[in-house]
Protein backbone atom coordinates (compact mmCIF):
# COMPACT_ATOMS: atom_id res chain seq x y z
CA UNK A 1 0.00 0.00 0.00
CA UNK A 2 2.96 2.36 0.92
CA UNK A 3 4.42 2.30 -2.65
CA UNK A 4 0.70 3.21 -4.44
CA UNK A 5 0.02 5.81 -1.97
CA UNK A 6 3.80 7.37 -2.69
CA UNK A 7 3.04 7.31 -6.48
CA UNK A 8 -0.28 8.83 -6.18
CA UNK A 9 1.34 11.66 -4.01
CA UNK A 10 3.65 12.67 -6.60
CA UNK A 11 1.34 12.14 -9.82
CA UNK A 12 -0.76 14.67 -7.89
CA UNK A 13 2.02 16.77 -6.69
CA UNK A 14 3.54 16.08 -10.27
CA UNK A 15 2.42 19.75 -11.38
CA UNK A 16 4.45 21.81 -9.10
CA UNK A 17 7.27 19.37 -8.54
CA UNK A 18 7.28 20.38 -12.72
CA UNK A 19 7.19 23.72 -12.28
CA UNK A 20 9.94 23.83 -9.56
CA UNK A 21 12.40 22.34 -11.84
CA UNK A 22 11.38 24.65 -14.60
CA UNK A 23 12.16 27.41 -12.42
CA UNK A 24 8.63 29.06 -12.59
CA UNK A 25 7.41 27.45 -9.00
CA UNK A 26 8.46 27.80 -5.54
CA UNK A 27 10.25 24.95 -3.37
CA UNK A 28 7.89 25.30 -0.55
CA UNK A 29 4.82 25.40 -2.51
CA UNK A 30 5.36 21.71 -3.96
CA UNK A 31 6.52 20.41 -0.39
CA UNK A 32 3.14 21.47 0.84
CA UNK A 33 1.61 20.16 -2.78
CA UNK A 34 3.43 16.79 -1.53
CA UNK A 35 2.81 16.49 2.20
CA UNK A 36 -1.09 17.50 1.43
CA UNK A 37 -1.14 14.76 -1.22
CA UNK A 38 0.43 12.62 0.81
CA UNK A 39 -1.91 12.80 3.79
CA UNK A 40 -4.76 12.84 1.36
CA UNK A 41 -4.03 9.54 0.03
CA UNK A 42 -2.65 7.97 2.79
CA UNK A 43 -6.42 8.73 4.52
CA UNK A 44 -8.51 7.82 1.31
CA UNK A 45 -6.71 4.15 1.26
CA UNK A 46 -7.03 3.83 4.83
CA UNK A 47 -11.00 4.53 3.79
CA UNK A 48 -11.04 1.98 1.29
CA UNK A 49 -9.08 -0.71 2.92
CA UNK A 50 -11.47 -0.44 5.55
CA UNK A 51 -14.45 -0.76 3.22
CA UNK A 52 -13.34 -3.43 1.26
CA UNK A 53 -12.94 -5.65 4.57
CA UNK A 54 -15.67 -5.03 6.04
CA UNK A 55 -17.22 -6.54 2.64
CA UNK A 56 -14.96 -9.25 2.99
CA UNK A 57 -15.99 -9.45 6.48
CA UNK A 58 -20.08 -9.73 5.80
CA UNK A 59 -19.21 -12.14 2.65
CA UNK A 60 -17.27 -14.36 4.95
CA UNK A 61 -20.04 -14.49 7.18
CA UNK A 62 -23.02 -14.84 4.37
CA UNK A 63 -23.24 -18.58 3.50
CA UNK A 64 -23.53 -19.36 -0.08
CA UNK A 65 -26.72 -20.31 -1.82
CA UNK A 66 -26.76 -23.22 -4.38
CA UNK A 67 -28.82 -22.21 -7.63
CA UNK A 68 -30.40 -25.21 -7.67
CA UNK A 69 -32.32 -24.05 -4.10
CA UNK A 70 -33.90 -21.22 -5.44
CA UNK A 71 -37.00 -21.21 -3.53
CA UNK A 72 -38.91 -18.10 -5.21
CA UNK A 73 -42.43 -18.09 -4.42
CA UNK A 74 -44.60 -19.27 -6.83
CA UNK A 75 -41.93 -20.53 -9.52
CA UNK A 76 -42.05 -24.01 -10.18
CA UNK A 77 -39.06 -25.93 -11.31
CA UNK A 78 -39.32 -26.06 -14.61
CA UNK A 79 -39.57 -22.48 -15.01
CA UNK A 80 -36.15 -21.44 -14.98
Amino acid sequence: MTAIVLAVSLLLAGPSILAVAKGTGEVDTALLHLVLALVVTSVAGQVVRTVVRGYQDQAARTPAVAPETDQTPGRRRDDR
